[in-house]
């Protein structure tokens, strides 16, 4: 990574990393399927959407009751 890359960063925190690393993966969740600048890749010459995934709906919906 260079100065001014663009990064997505989730850091959680809890008394027992079983718990710290789950809370990531649901904020990872949230993110790929809620999050709209998620989606969107910017290449040397481009800038282009990518199509959502299908494994990505499957991951986030085990978060919902």
């Amino acid at each position: 990574l260079a100065p001014g890359d663009m990064i997505m960063m989730v850091a959680t925190a809890a008394p027992h990393r079983n718990d710290a690393f789950e809370a990531a993966e649901f904020l990872m969740d949230y993110l790929k399927t809620n999050a709209p600048f998620w989606k969107s890749e910017e290449r040397a010459d481009s800038k282009v959407w990518v199509d959502a995934q299908a494994h990505d709906d499957n991951a986030a919906a085990r978060w919902k009751k």
